[in-house]
């Protein structure tokens, strides 16, 4: 038998985020290690391709077709024939992956109780990086699949697969993580056990993905606008587009690594909390004869659960949610008409 952690109890979305905040703070230097491993690189790839990019001239031409009018947005985003805009994206695509995986085993090894070095983060992640890379691919395929239910299946998908598609994409791939490196799961059964785990706090989960987000945005949004007008205002100084464009990339860099390890923090300690309330993960901690370790909490996981269908009951759930989307975009709407009439009355 081995002592139970004092952090494994339920907690509230406050006391959660403070956790996170208190764990982060701790581990500061380590955190921010970890991920810059990763982004120092793929943030230099991307520099050099853009660098090496030719700039996409964009204008109006009444005799392009439909596909160049996309081909020539898609060039405008960063991408097109350069090959080095490809290798960067390819390359941040996998080393995220790997920071992502790196940071999970950190964060739970430091919520257990254990200390971890910054390689030995790396080092005890296996394959976990390459397996996320995969259920990163798997869960495009299944938005993709959300989408097409969305916009053919009459009825039914029109009243559901906005909110599908929300769900999926706030809650259940967040957890895919820390279900891959914990529970050292394939790419397709970590989906579907992220949904298992998911679907048991249905509405808290949306509650506590939002108020991560909006935190989100008060820490990395606003900085970033600020940053946009500086770079902007250089611009006009003078400073040219190109230098400009890396200066840009160098203090999205810097806040990405101020972020990230935030949000990876709260998202392994959101997994811990639903299993702690669903299915007394702390308790079979206890019985592990080996201790509460990350290394071993594969053993404390059941098995998924076969019928990933959603029930009737949260197809309803859904549909709020797209419900909910429709009055805020309706009320968006009846406001800038509110205001454009105001406006013009003055």
């Amino acid at each position: 038998m081995t002592a139970l952690p004092q952090n494994l109890r339920p907690l509230s979305m406050a006391q959660l985020l403070d956790r996170a905040i208190r764990l982060y703070r701790k581990n500061f230097l380590l955190f921010i290690g970890i991920v810059a491993v990763a982004q120092i690189p793929a943030t230099a790839v991307n520099m050099i391709g853009l660098w090496l990019a030719p700039a996409p001239v964009i204008g109006f031409n009444p005799a392009a077709t439909v596909t160049d009018v996309w081909l020539q947005t898609f060039e405008s985003m960063g991408f097109g024939n350069n090959p080095w805009v490809w290798l960067g994206r390819l390359v941040t695509l996998l080393l995220v992956q790997l920071a992502t995986a790196a940071m999970t085993k950190a964060v739970a090894e430091n919520y257990l109780g254990h200390k971890i070095g910054l390689f030995d983060a790396y080092r005890k992640i296996g394959r976990s990086g390459l397996t996320l890379l995969w259920a990163t691919f798997l869960s495009l395929l299944v938005i993709i699949g959300l989408v097409v239910w969305w916009v053919i299946v009459p009825c039914l998908g029109w009243l559901t697969g906005l909110g599908m598609i929300f769900y999926f994409g706030l809650v259940v791939l967040p957890l895919i993580a820390p279900i891959v490196v914990l529970e050292k799961r394939s790419a397709r059964t970590a989906i579907q056990r992220a949904w298992d785990l998911s679907r048991r706090r249905f509405w808290w989960l949306i509650g506590f993905m939002l108020l991560l987000g909006l935190f989100g945005q008060l820490i990395v949004t606003g900085p970033a606008l600020l940053s946009v007008l500086i770079v902007e205002g250089a611009i006009g100084s003078g400073l040219d587009a190109a230098t400009a464009s890396l200066v840009q990339q160098v203090i999205d860099l810097l806040l990405t690594l101020i972020y990230l390890p935030l949000q990876l923090t709260c998202v392994t300690l959101l997994y811990f909390d639903v299993r702690v309330r669903t299915e007394g993960f702390d308790l079979a901690l206890l019985a592990l004869s080996e201790g509460a370790s990350a290394d071993n909490l594969a053993a404390t996981a059941p098995t998924t659960d076969g019928n990933a269908t959603p029930k009737w009951e949260e197809m309803g759930y859904f549909a709020l949610i797209e419900v909910a989307f429709v009055v805020l975009y309706i009320a968006l709407v009846l406001g800038l008409i509110i205001l454009a009439f105001g406006i013009g009355g003055l």
